[in-house]
C-alpha cells in the first residue's frame, strides 16, 4: 500500500498536518517513536494567535485544552541582568488588537495527546513506538520510510507519495535530506516542571543573566514550567558538585538570576530535567522531491520568544493547503482518494516553500535579533530600561512575540529609535 502522506512525528506540527490532510480525504499515516503521553522540552506556551489557530484547526481540540484548566498568561515580564524589569501585555490600545487578551499554558504531554487524538479522529492512522531509520528513494525522489518497531526490533518499509518531516529539532528526515545547519549562538536548554515556586503570577517571565536566561510561567495545577538556556560551551551548571545530577543542579543555578533568588526555597521538581540542544538549527530547504519539513524540523532558533507551537500550527496550515491541492486527482478522475501515483515532485511542493517564507520571514528576523540581543547584557539592560519607561512600547514588542503584531511594526525606524534611545 502506498499512503498519500507519511507524517513522521506526532507533535503539534505533525498531528496538525495529519489532521488537515485526513479531514480532506487523504490516506495519512502518522508515526512517532514515543508512546503517548510523553513529555517534551518546550516553553509550553500558546500565544493569543496560537490559541486562535488551535480553535480554527479543531474546536474539539481547543475544548479539550480548556478542560485541562490551563494557566492564562496576560503578558510577559522581562528582567535584565542589572535587575531592571518591564512588562508588556497582550491587551493594549495599539493598532493591532489581540485575538484574545491572554495566551494559554499547559504541559506538552497534554497538548500533544489532545492533538494526536484529534488527528486520529479525523481519519489518520497512528503508530507509536516506531523509529524511522532512513528514507526510501524511487527514481531519485523520496518514496517512503524505513522504520523499526522499538519494541520488537522488526523493520519494514512504508511507501508514501510524500513524507512529511515533523520530527523536531533532531529530525531524522531533515538529516537524511541533508543540508542541516547549526548556527550561532550555540545554546542548550534544561527544562523542568516545578511545584511551589513563589510569586508566580499571570504573566510569563524571562530573566536574562550574563551567561544565559531563564523562562518560567505557570502551566496549571500549581506547577511552573522552567527553562534554563545557557551557552553550549560551559553548559555545566554552577553551584553543584562534579557528581551532581541535573535534578540537583537546576534549582541552585537559578539563584544567580536577578529577582529569582529565594523563590525556590520551598520548590520541588515534579518532572525530571530534560536537556535539548544545540538550539540554533535549520534546514537550507524545506522541500525536496517527495518530502517536506514542518515545525522545528525545518527551523529552530531560540525559545526566548516562545513561538514554537505557533510555528508548528501555522506551518501545518500552510503545508496542508499545498499538499491537499497536490494530492487531489485531476478533475477528470473520479473522487475516491485511494493512494495512487508516484512521489510528489518538488515543483508541486514549491508553493509551500514560498508561503512559508512570506509567513515567517519577519518572525525569523525578530527571533534572531532577540536571541542575539540577550547574549549582550549591556544592550538588554538598555532595551529593558526603555520598555519599563514606555509600557505601550512593551505591549507592542510582546504583541509581536505573541504573533498578532506584524514584525514590520518593530522594524519601523521610529520604533527602533525608541527601543534604544
Amino acid at each position: 500500500m502506498r499512503w498519500d502522506a507519511v507524517v513522521v512525528g506526532a507533535g503539534p506540527a505533525g498531528s496538525a498536518t495529519a489532521l488537515r490532510l485526513a479531514r480532506a480525504g487523504a490516506a495519512v499515516l502518522l508515526l512517532d517513536r514515543a508512546r503517548f503521553p510523553r513529555h517534551k522540552p518546550c516553553s509550553e506556551y500558546l500565544s493569543p494567535e496560537t490559541v486562535r489557530l488551535l480553535g480554527a484547526l479543531d474546536g474539539a481540540a481547543l475544548a479539550a485544552v480548556l478542560a485541562r484548566t490551563p494557566a492564562r498568561l496576560y503578558g510577559m515580564r522581562v528582567v535584565a541582568p542589572d535587575g531592571g524589569s518591564a512588562v508588556g501585555r497582550f491587551a493594549s490600545d495599539h493598532r493591532w488588537p489581540a485575538p484574545l487578551p491572554y495566551g494559554l499554558a499547559l504541559p506538552r504531554a497534554d497538548l500533544d495527546m489532545i492533538l494526536r487524538h484529534a488527528a486520529e479522529r479525523a481519519g489518520a492512522a497512528v503508530r507509536e513506538g516506531v523509529v524511522v531509520e532512513d528514507l526510501l528513494y524511487e527514481a531519485g525522489a523520496v518514496a517512503g520510510v524505513v522504520l523499526r518497531d522499538a519494541g520488537h526490533g522488526t523493520r519494514e518499509t512504508i511507501r508514501g507519495r510524500v513524507v512529511v518531516g515533523a520530527d523536531g529539532l533532531r529530525s531524522v528526515v531533515a538529516r537524511r535530506l541533508g543540508e542541516r545547519r547549526t548556527g550561532w549562538p550555540r545554546r542548550v536548554a534544561f527544562t523542568a516542571h516545578v511545584a511551589g515556586v513563589a510569586d508566580v503570577g499571570e504573566v510569563g517571565e524571562m530573566h536574562v543573566g550574563r551567561r544565559g536566561y531563564v523562562g518560567l510561567g505557570p502551566v496549571g495545577g500549581g506547577v511552573t514550567t522552567i527553562a534554563l538556556v545557557v551557552p553550549a560551551t560551559g553548559a555545566r551548571l554552577p553551584h553543584a558538585g562534579a557528581g551532581a545530577s541535573w535534578r540537583e543542579r537546576l534549582l541552585p543555578a537559578l539563584e544567580a538570576f536577578p529577582l529569582l533568588a529565594g523563590r525556590f526555597a520551598r520548590a520541588e521538581l515534579v518532572r525530571d530535567v530534560i536537556a535539548v540542544g544545540p538550539l540554533a538549527q535549520w534546514s537550507r530547504r524545506a522541500i525536496a522531491d517527495g518530502a517536506c519539513l514542518v515545525g522545528d524540523a525545518a527551523d529552530f532558533f531560540d525559545p526566548f520568544t516562545g513561538q514554537g507551537i505557533f510555528t508548528a500550527l501555522r506551518g501545518a496550515e500552510l503545508l496542508a493547503e499545498v499538499l491537499i491541492a497536490a494530492l487531489a486527482p485531476p478533475p477528470e478522475q473520479s473522487l475516491p482518494r485511494a493512494p495512487r501515483g508516484g512521489p510528489l515532485p518538488r515543483a508541486a511542493l514549491a508553493p509551500y516553500a514560498r508561503a512559508r517564507r512570506r509567513a515567517f520571514l519577519g518572525k525569523w528576523a525578530v527571533e534572531r535579533l532577540i536571541g542575539l540581543g540577550v547574549g549582550w547584557p549591556a544592550l538588554t539592560n538598555r532595551v529593558v530600561g526603555r520598555l519599563a519607561r514606555r509600557p505601550r512600547l512593551g505591549d507592542l514588542v510582546v504583541g509581536a512575540t505573541g504573533n498578532f503584531v506584524p514584525a514590520r511594526a518593530l522594524f519601523a525606524p521610529h520604533t527602533l529609535l525608541r527601543l534604544l534611545w
